[in-house]
């Protein structure tokens, strides 16, 4: 029997995954996860029917995340994990010979557990490296109960703040609020922030919006991922203004040893938004507020809200 995952339409479009071996599927309080073997990415995550990662293709999401915001940070000790996962994320940041302590939070317990067991490659023992500390939490209440500027670096890889999924809240001011608290007077924060299709970018608008009515400094970055058929974007968020390019950039990215995306020269294209997009996100969106299920909008900084 020939099985195909399809993810949900979004804005006309849906891509089909041919499935060799449905390997897990669970539903749990918060989302449904599958992982499945695909004859075209190897294994693969999804959840709530999207793709989260690929085996195929996983460390050019997990590196751009990671590493460019890490490696301008200089040297984080200690450092905030927003979306444990597959615990990819992780594996990449203990690269970072200067990390001493991480605290990885996750609201679901059962994806973390299961992403341990059929996931090996993804987290690559850091799931109980004993830097980490594994937390089954709501992140709101984590940065709740930190101290003010508690961490150098926080990496924020969570679900698309869809209305429906358990995310939502994480992308608000409110929410930005607590993270800038916990934030260094010199740290670094990075944030998933979604596709970057030039013909529509109300998330990414909204998004760099919504953090630029917190923090002094945002800028974006991007790679593309094959498994999400698209160009992805990251946030990066600080109190200070980030140097794109230090003069010890390559020996900083020597340091991390062996990787499959991150060069210099992947650095600097992935600060480089081509022009039609930072053209276009660079208009204003609107701004996310609150911190519950129901998320109010309001108009952008020249008043112009999508």
């Amino acid at each position: 029997m020939h099985l195909v995952l399809q993810e949900p339409e979004i804005e006309g479009v849906s891509i089909l995954y041919s499935v060799e071996r449905l390997v897990a599927h669970i539903k749990t309080r918060y989302q449904e996860a599958i992982v499945a073997d695909t004859s075209a990415y190897g294994r693969i995550l999804f959840l709530d029917g999207l793709v989260q990662s690929a085996e195929a293709d996983e460390a050019l999401y997990h590196e751009a995340l990671v590493h460019p915001a890490l490696v301008l940070h200089g040297r984080p000790r200690r450092v905030l994990v927003g979306g444990t996962g597959e615990g990819a994320a992780l594996r990449e940041i203990l690269r970072h010979r200067s990390v001493e302590k991480v605290v990885s939070v996750d609201l679901d317990a059962e994806v973390v557990a299961l992403c341990k067991e059929h996931l090996p490659s993804w987290h690559a023992g850091s799931l109980d490296d004993p830097r980490v500390e594994l937390r089954t939490e709501d992140i709101f209440d984590t940065l709740r109960r930190a101290e003010p500027g508690s961490f150098d670096a926080i990496v924020l890889d969570v679900t698309d703040p869809t209305d429906e999924g358990p995310s939502a809240a994480l992308f608000s001011t409110r929410f930005f609020e607590l993270v800038l608290r916990a934030l260094a007077g010199d740290g670094v924060c990075v944030l998933q922030a979604g596709e970057l299709d030039p013909l529509d970018l109300k998330l990414a608008r909204t998004v760099r919006s919504t953090l630029q009515a917190v923090f002094p400094h945002v800028r974006f970055a991007h790679g593309f991922v094959p498994s999400f058929h698209c160009l992805w974007g990251f946030a990066l968020m600080s109190r200070r203004p980030l140097e794109a390019e230090p003069p010890d950039l390559a020996a900083r990215i020597a340091a991390l040893g062996e990787l499959q995306w991150y060069t210099p020269v992947s650095h600097r294209a992935a600060l480089e938004l081509p022009p039609i997009l930072r053209r276009r996100i660079e208009q204003p969106g609107a701004v996310i507020t609150g911190d519950g299920e129901l998320l109010s909008y309001t108009t952008g900084p020249r008043g112009q809200g999508d």
